[in-house]
């Protein structure tokens, strides 16, 4: 549908956001948007609580979740759309992949206090978080309270990033297990932010390749803070391989100004839009 106000990833305090989940649906609804998916880090921890907040402030809310998946040993972010949350098969891969969070998170805590000498770091972040299985934002949070770091950006340089002394590799699930188990449970698998990974463009449509192999039939183009090479690459690759299009601001905070709810670049006419896979009664 032209001119709807959408945005199909965004995060909550249930995984590494800043707002809960009512907040979210509030601040969204303040902002215009029309159609919300909550897509928390390998969690739909806050979906229960956004729609009773949906439903006050009549936003349509679409379960989403974003999924941390390998692909030939690289992360990568999957986002899944429309899934029966409930599924069986969802719910266990939504478990295991808690289960890799919270052991991930056990071992950065040991890493932290080898390279800090304070104790106690895991349980810490867990109450900063309000989480057993807390996320990478949460650990920069307490280094900046502690100060070990300037912000959150130096906590990531200096610890947290790959190569870093507190980052720590995860078997998540597979981008292939993870795009079926999404299929099965009645989704839309979608690649979150493709030009983040900084492919070429040969790896790229390799890996895209191969997601539609899988089953996967999305593509996130829609995104704030694109170069036109980079829209134009995205584009390129939604003529060449059987994807729609989705897209969203991937907020976090109010602080990151330039991230705003539902403002994210249109559609080109002509585009598939994922709502056409959603069962929904309006498709773009």
């Amino acid at each position: 549908m032209q001119g709807l106000v959408y945005d199909y990833h965004c995060h909550t305090t249930a995984s590494d956001g800043a707002l809960s989940p009512t907040e979210l649906v509030h601040l969204a609804a303040t902002h215009g948007v029309q159609s919300l998916a909550i897509t928390d880090h390998d969690t739909v921890a806050g979906i229960e609580e956004a729609k009773s907040a949906a439903q006050a402030k009549g936003v349509e809310l679409i379960n989403g979740i974003e999924l941390s998946v390998l692909w030939e040993r690289t992360e990568l972010h999957m986002v899944g759309l429309g899934m029966d949350i409930a599924a069986p098969e969802f719910a266990r891969l939504v478990m295991s992949q808690q289960d890799a969070r919270r052991q991930r998170a056990i071992k950065m805590g040991q890493k932290l206090e080898r390279a800090t000498g304070l104790k106690n770091i895991y349980e810490a972040v867990c109450d900063i978080a309000g989480s057993t299985a807390p996320c990478r934002p949460h650990f920069a949070q307490w280094l900046v309270q502690n100060k070990q770091v300037r912000d959150t950006e130096h906590a990531f340089n200096r610890f947290l990033k790959v190569g870093r002394s507190a980052y720590v590799s995860t078997p998540w699930a597979t981008l292939e297990d993870a795009t079926k188990i999404v299929n099965e449970s009645g989704g839309v698998a979608i690649l979150a932010h493709p030009t983040r990974y900084r492919f070429t463009r040969m790896k790229l449509r390799r890996l895209l390749s191969e997601f539609c192999t899988y089953g996967g039939k999305g593509l996130e183009v829609a995104l704030p803070r694109l170069t036109p090479a980079q829209s134009e690459l995205l584009y390129d690759c939604l003529n060449e391989f059987p994807l729609v299009a989705s897209g969203g601001s991937d907020f976090h905070s109010p602080q990151q100004q330039w991230l705003t709810l539902g403002k994210i670049p249109a559609l080109k006419t002509g585009v598939p839009f994922v709502r056409s896979l959603l069962n929904l009664s309006d498709t773009q």
